[in-house]
């Protein structure tokens, strides 16, 4: 008996201290769960917010890119211009009287000027004029070195003439006979890139620069100060535009010690490249705090956890001693027992089924009160999770609605920035004819008054003249003066002159309405009176510069009715379709013209537009999202994937209606979109008056 005692005593042992290890590796587990977790979750946190840096940085560096190339035709246009004008008079031009007259307003320069063949300065708009010799610069060499016929770019240098910092843009001016006969200057401010910058908020620590691909920096924005000249050859960015145009990468600023996250863009048609650089503190900034309260979490879940295995730990231990004095007490009281053993054998036999019915019962009782222990505690744990997922579901809704309207901004902003440009080249060109015109006008006038002074002048020789030989002879000389001055030519060259001039200002004027119809800012967010046809036709013609080049437009209209609608998101819709169909083309057809074709038709209850193209097409895999906001196959930089989940919106969820694609791999796509007719309390179309689309229409 005494044996048995001891083996049952060392089996409570080991399995009291087998409980106590067991508890031990549970904490263990739960603390390194808790820990490796909350690892992963930062360092995934910490990958979105590099990749929403990236993307940040990217739009920003094509936002700077577009307004880098604005400027730069800007002013290559006024050294056009006094190029013309100083191959045709020479040092007889006054671009101090330019200026006054209004023909180089808004351009960022602060000084015109034109170098002659010996690199003396000829002629400047500074007043008063300041003579130098120009010879050794490094934009005057590299014309009288070869003809080129591209914009010059320099480095920023110090003007001779102006005594400011400048970059100079310059072209070179031949004589007839072709030789260089000098260049023409605009010296532009590097400030002026700087100001642009400056209106963009990046954070204290921020870097944006425009930089030459020799490595020179033209302007430069950093933190609170624009420090142009400086040399990047060496440089992180120098060696990654090496492999690509566009590109991007995380660098520590050897200056300031500063980790940035870069995105940098190259100019297609000038050398320069555009960077734009934010600090990955500024980046991470959000993400740090949440982490800071991630740790604070942990660590008390930490806390918690221990404070919990120690519990456990007293309360086995605990345990143990009691097991350990009902056992003393158990073997004292046993041997009593088996004295009384036999006195009480009979009263046991009677009292052993009550014993087994009431243990049954007690047992079914400590099972039920233990499993309602544990629902309890479930429901509790599961109802904190609950809480906490709900409020990080939230945060995280309230992050994703911010983003989404910046988007949304930044697509409407581009499409303005890229109607602008098409719009302005649509205007230059007939402008640049009809301002010759009037030129040519303003000189055949000035001939028409030479001879007529001349013609009074010999009114009055012929009253003081009797003679009729004198008066032929002066009548002859009048004659010749005619010939001289080529007077059959100027009436011969008048009426064509005037119809040049006036299909000039009616195209002008056709653009100008084309726009005005295009967009009414006025009637933005207001639902009205809305001609659809009317909506293509601007569309098309405000977007006229972006698909000449690249494609021919069908059009297949149909006569439908007026709707109501708000014009303006109308008109973003079909810009989109026709702008996405136009880059489709030129994806798929390299070296020849594509075909967008427009339709337009109506039933009972709506009418019907289509644009189709004879691009790429889109892929069996991408049908499904192309409709999702921020889906794109573009490369970074190059779109926001917003612009098919704005028309969506329009379309589907502002004026009820639809829209829907058809598309085949290689062969293009074709997405149409169905406006309401009436609204609520309008009667409906009879069926009869449904219409199909008819005649092809073939478009510029």
């Amino acid at each position: 008996m005494e044996e048995k005692r001891l083996a049952i005593g060392t089996e409570d042992s080991l399995a009291s201290r087998n409980v106590r290890i067991i508890i031990i590796l549970f904490g263990v587990f739960l603390l390194s769960f808790l820990w490796l977790g909350l690892f992963y979750k930062i360092e995934n946190e910490r990958q979105i917010a590099l990749a929403d840096a990236f993307k940040d940085t990217a739009n920003f560096a094509r936002a700077f890119e577009e307004h880098t190339l604005r400027t730069i035709k800007s002013v290559d246009q006024a050294a056009l211009f006094l190029k013309h004008e100083y191959e045709k008079a020479g040092s007889r031009i006054d671009i101090p009287q330019y200026i006054r007259e209004g023909r180089f307003a808004s351009q960022p320069v602060v000084l015109l000027s034109v170098i002659d063949e010996y690199g003396n300065l000829a002629v400047s708009s500074q007043v008063p004029f300041v003579p130098s010799n120009l010879a050794d610069r490094e934009h005057f060499l590299v014309h009288k070195g070869r003809d080129s016929g591209d914009l010059f770019i320099s480095k920023p240098v110090l003007g001779r003439s102006s005594g400011k910092w400048s970059i100079q843009m310059t072209r070179r001016v031949n004589k007839p006979d072709g030789s260089f006969g000098g260049v023409v200057v605009a010296s532009v401010d590097p400030y002026y890139f700087t100001q642009f910058y400056k209106q963009v908020n990046l954070g204290k620590n921020s870097t944006i620069a425009l930089v030459g691909r020799d490595g020179i920096v033209r302007a430069r924005e950093s933190g609170v100060t624009a420090e142009p000249g400086q040399n990047l050859s060496g440089g992180a960015l120098m060696a990654h535009m090496a492999e690509r145009e566009v590109g991007q990468y995380v660098i520590t600023s050897d200056i300031d010690g500063t980790k940035r996250i870069h995105s940098y863009q190259a100019l297609k048609e000038y050398p320069l490249v555009v960077s734009v650089g934010i600090s990955e503190q500024d980046a991470f900034q959000e993400v740090n705090e949440r982490v800071a309260v991630y740790y604070g979490v942990a660590a008390l879940i930490s806390v918690v956890i221990v404070i919990f295995i120690m519990v456990l730990l007293f309360i086995t231990a605990r345990q143990k001693r009691t097991q350990t004095e009902l056992k003393q007490a158990y073997d004292t009281l046993e041997t009593e027992v088996e004295e009384r053993t036999r006195e009480l054998f009979a009263a046991n036999q009677e009292l052993e089924a009550m014993n087994e019915e009431f243990q049954h019962t007690n047992q079914e009782l400590k099972n039920e009160i233990a499993d309602r222990r544990r629902m309890e505690t479930s429901l509790r744990v599961s109802k904190e999770e609950l809480v906490q997922r709900n409020n990080e579901l939230v945060s995280a809704l309230h992050m994703l609605e911010q983003a989404q309207r910046q988007l949304v901004q930044q697509e409407k902003l581009a499409g303005i920035g890229q109607l602008a440009a098409g719009v302005a080249h649509e205007i230059n060109n007939p402008l640049g004819f009809v301002t010759s015109n009037v030129e040519s006008l303003q000189e055949y006038f000035s001939v028409f008054d030479r001879v007529l002074s001349r013609y009074r002048q010999l009114c009055l020789a012929l009253e003081q003249t009797e003679t009729a030989a004198a008066q032929t002879n002066m009548v002859a000389e009048l004659a010749d003066y005619e010939k001289e001055q080529d007077l059959d030519y100027i009436r011969e060259d008048l009426p064509e002159l005037f119809q040049d001039t006036l299909a000039g200002l009616e195209r002008m004027s056709k653009i100008v309405r084309g726009m005005r119809t295009f967009s009414r800012v006025d009637q933005q967010a207001v639902f009205e009176d809305y001609d659809l046809l009317e909506g293509l036709e601007s569309t098309l013609l405000v977007a006229h510069n972006e698909i000449k080049y690249n494609a021919v437009v069908e059009k297949i209209l149909t006569p439908i009715p007026v709707i109501k609608a708000v014009r303006g998101e109308i008109n973003q819709v079909l810009l989109n379709l026709i702008v996405n169909a136009v880059h489709a083309i030129k994806d798929k057809h390299r070296t020849e013209t594509g075909v967008i074709r427009v339709s337009t038709w109506f039933d009972a209850e709506f009418v019907y537009c289509a644009v189709e193209d004879n691009g790429t097409g889109i892929t069996p895999e991408n049908m499904k999202s192309i409709f999702n906001p921020f889906f794109t196959t573009k490369p970074v930089g190059q779109g926001t994937g917003m612009g098919l989940s704005i028309s969506y919106d329009i379309i589907v969820n502002r004026h009820k209606g639809n829209i829907w694609v058809e598309s085949t791999t290689g062969e293009g796509a074709k997405f149409i979109f169905k406006l309401p007719i009436r609204h609520d309390g309008e009667a409906a179309l009879p069926p009869a008056a449904v219409r199909l689309p008819g005649s092809v229409e073939q478009g510029e």
